[in-house]
């Protein structure tokens, strides 16, 4: 596996980052003042995700994930962060400050992989 170590660096600083908003959002100490923009929860799950999808995808050198006898590869940080988002996604439907919405996994799975595309096409 090809590591770039500034990559690995970005992502990890930001990796951190988004545990940080994720355990605020949990503590219920987000701002509120950002609900006055419309859709921002949509728009916030999208791109926070989508950037976490495309700094791990370079960070990992764009390793692909080869699954026993299958035919193709699938690349191997989209579908971390993917398992990331979903369990998040999950964990919210139990804690009583935060909601579990379809609309939120799918603005997660679309940005993660929007953003892989475009980590490939860059």
């Amino acid at each position: 596996m090809k590591l770039n170590r500034n990559w690995v660096i970005a992502f990890g600083f930001y990796f951190l980052v988004l545990l940080t908003i994720i355990g605020l959002a949990y503590g219920g100490i987000l701002p509120v003042k950002v609900s006055a923009i419309p859709f921002y929860d949509t728009i916030g799950h999208f791109i926070l995700l989508g950037s976490a999808s495309y700094l791990g995808h370079k960070a990992l050198g764009g390793q692909m994930f080869t699954i026993w006898r299958f035919p193709f590869a699938l690349p191997l940080a989209p579908i971390i962060v993917s398992v990331f988002a979903a369990v998040d996604e999950s964990l919210q439907a139990l804690s009583p400050l935060r909601t579990s919405t379809v609309s939120d996994m799918t603005a997660n799975l679309v940005g993660i992989w929007a953003f892989y595309i475009l980590a490939r096409w860059k």
